[in-house]
């Protein structure tokens, strides 16, 4: 545990009201209005912009999930589901899939997420967008817009301090998870979460030096609830300023992959 602790007209329209309180929603905005829960379907053809989460051993942990982001023109969100429900499914995650899908909203940490998954299929391919850019003003906030909840993010120009006895390493997944602060040229601050425990990425990572000059980090933003409620920024890659290499949390040749939740599933 987490500190010890995401044109349909006329006939589909009325079709779908039809379901009454189990109405499945159709694009990323209309999943979000939605109550914790609730069954969605998004049938607006959304892109797969990263993969958070895969299966696989990180950092002497073996990981059993898959997390990855889907964006359309309306929003953006996680979808969370285990290895085995997408092998019955028949889809493996890879970004720029179109995808059509159906489970339940369920958001985790302010992100909004779609788990328990009962449907999923590839329609189509596209470009997938690239991180959106935001400033730690924006992202150091208790309750997250879904301008930016389950987005791909890249924070520019921080510099990363703090850690404690992991100041100058970043640990294993048998390190446990550490707080970071990173910071602007402006001075403004937040946490840096290493989510060891719960994502690959940030297992994979450890016994990489922490940088020492700035770097720009991309991954997500989350809120701890607290009390008090706590602003975090995970990173999924971190690109030295300027930019002889990338050191990517990234694991058996995934792009940006983030891992399994282990504190909310096994």
């Amino acid at each position: 545990m987490k500190r010890n602790y995401f044109l349909l007209t006329g006939l589909i329209a009325s079709t779908v009201v039809m379901f009454g309180a189990n109405a499945l929603a159709q694009d990323i905005a209309t999943v979000e209005a939605q109550l914790t829960g609730t069954p969605a379907s998004l049938t607006s053809d959304p892109v797969v912009t990263a993969i958070l989460s895969q299966p696989g051993t990180y950092g002497g942990h073996a990981f059993t999930g898959w997390s990855f982001l889907v964006q359309d023109a309306t929003g953006s969100l996680d979808i969370f589901a285990s290895a085995a429900s997408l092998t019955t499914l028949g889809y493996t995650p890879t970004v720029g899939d179109e995808l059509s899908l159906a489970g339940t909203y369920s958001p985790f940490h302010q992100i909004p997420e779609i788990e328990t998954l009962t449907a999923i299929s590839k329609v189509g391919a596209a470009v997938a967008p690239g991180p959106v850019v935001q400033t730690i003003p924006n992202l150091n906030v208790p309750t997250l817009p879904f301008s930016i909840a389950g987005y791909l993010l890249e924070v520019q120009n921080v510099t990363i301090s703090g850690g404690g006895a992991f100041s100058t390493t970043f640990p294993n997944y048998a390190g446990g998870n550490v707080s970071y602060t990173i910071t602007d040229g402006s001075g403004n601050s937040m946490v840096f979460y290493d989510w060891v425990t719960s994502y690959s990425t940030a297992a994979n990572m450890g016994g990489n030096a922490v940088p020492t000059g700035p770097v720009d980090l991309i991954g997500f933003d989350s809120v701890f609830a607290g009390p008090p409620a706590s602003p975090e920024f995970t990173a999924m890659e971190i690109i030295p300023i300027p930019e002889p290499t990338t050191l990517c949390l990234c694991g058996g040749g995934g792009l940006l992959a983030l891992m399994f939740r282990l504190r909310r599933k096994a």
